[in-house]
């Protein structure tokens, strides 16, 4: 009984151990923004993070000063996440469950690049159908579509998760459930609270405000409201309604179980002669 305990203990301790150079190895590995290379007649997109496709329309957003929205689907499956607890509370707490996170490696996309691709809004179209197409091709988590939202402005959706068998398992993007709130003037934060509000009532799934420009959306007042209808629409309606130049993500997290809801500027990269890079808001 002795020798099994011990052999036990040390697989364990080399199973942890290899899981712990998994994560620090996946974690250099990591970009801090993708990477956007323009060639003489194609641009290419390089990107390396748990969410790489999100990584990659915000290097996109940023290069062409496009509104890109992002929406996560909801993974659940070990085809999907990935193991990422710290090993000094890993150290502490053998058998609890630990952090997961998306598992997302590289991702590299091309398409054809022209001045009239990036500056029309049907070029934009093509080029994010494209960088999506290559992102399902792939072996990263999840699958996605994406939409037209119109007012210049496209979303990244997921639509499809792998399910504990590893099947594709499609799945309804829940900013399209239908929800109802009160017609009436709010200031923008707080009829964005509302809708995010309704939208957890009804799905019993926990859509919170994260990243908000609270101080400015609060200046804002928007006349929003109506029955059964997507969340979504409320959503632009309020944007469209504030005159703001923001884009939306909503990130996923299968610990808790829940959405959390970003507005983030959005931003132009611009470059000197000697190519550094640096960023300003769209106004």
């Amino acid at each position: 009984m002795r020798f099994l305990i011990i052999a036990l203990a040390t697989i364990f301790s080399n199973v942890h151990a290899q899981t712990q150079k998994d994560i620090q190895a996946r974690h250099s590995r990591y970009m801090e923004r993708a990477e956007v290379r323009h060639l003489a007649d194609s641009a290419t997109v390089t990107a390396n993070d748990a969410r790489p496709l999100a990584q990659a329309a915000t290097a996109l957003s940023e290069e062409f000063a496009w509104v890109i929205d992002f929406e996560d689907p909801p993974y659940y499956s070990k085809y999907d996440l990935v193991d990422d607890t710290a090993s000094q509370w890993r150290a502490a707490h053998p058998s609890a469950k630990g952090v997961t996170v998306i598992a997302g490696d590289t991702f590299q996309t091309q398409f054809p690049e022209s001045p009239n691709a990036t500056s029309s809004l049907p070029g934009e179209e093509h080029i994010l159908d494209k960088v999506v197409s290559d992102y399902n091709a792939s072996t990263n988590p999840g699958r996605f579509s994406v939409r037209n939202e119109g007012d210049g402005r496209f979303a990244v959706v997921g639509t499809n998760v792998k399910d504990k068998k590893g099947r594709d398992q499609a799945v309804s993007p829940i900013l399209d459930t239908p929800i109802s709130i009160p017609a009436e003037t709010r200031d923008a934060n707080t009829t964005i609270e509302t809708i995010l509000h309704a939208l957890t009532v009804k799905t019993q799934t926990k859509v919170a405000p994260f990243m908000l420009p609270q101080n400015a959306l609060a200046q804002s007042q928007v006349t929003v409201g109506g029955q059964n209808i997507p969340a979504r629409v409320l959503l632009l309606q309020t944007l469209s309604a504030a005159k703001m130049k923001l884009y939306w993500r909503l990130y996923y997290d299968r610990d808790v179980k829940m959405y959390g809801f970003s507005l983030l500027p959005l931003m132009k990269a611009n470059y000197d002669a000697s190519g550094k890079r640096t960023t300003g808001f769209v106004r």
